[in-house]
């Protein structure tokens, strides 16, 4: 009994430093995006949004479509339209 108490606050621990270091790196992208000049940065966003529109255009290239949208969308450029554009292209959740 005496080695379940510290092994359990062990697995707890590394459970929470799993998920800290997955939500980090789930919005490293928006931390890149944010620190480029800005003038870069919507360089950069019109030719995501060109590459997001070719290649969700195409249905045999779905899985390159997701990730570029999935990119687009950590744009702070990405509003109104292209806030559509992304929920258009984004796989929906299931139950």
């Amino acid at each position: 009994m005496a080695v379940a108490w510290p092994l359990g606050l062990a697995v707890l621990v590394a459970a929470l430093v799993a998920l800290f270091v997955w939500g980090w790196t789930r919005g490293s992208d928006a931390r890149v995006l944010a620190r480029l000049p800005a003038d870069e940065r919507a360089r950069l966003f019109q030719l995501t949004r060109n590459k997001a529109e070719a290649f969700c255009a195409e249905p045999r290239l779905e899985e390159r479509c997701r990730a570029e949208v999935d990119l687009l969308a950590a744009f702070p450029e990405c509003s109104g339209d292209c806030r559509e554009f992304v929920a258009q292209h984004r796989p929906r959740g299931s139950r």
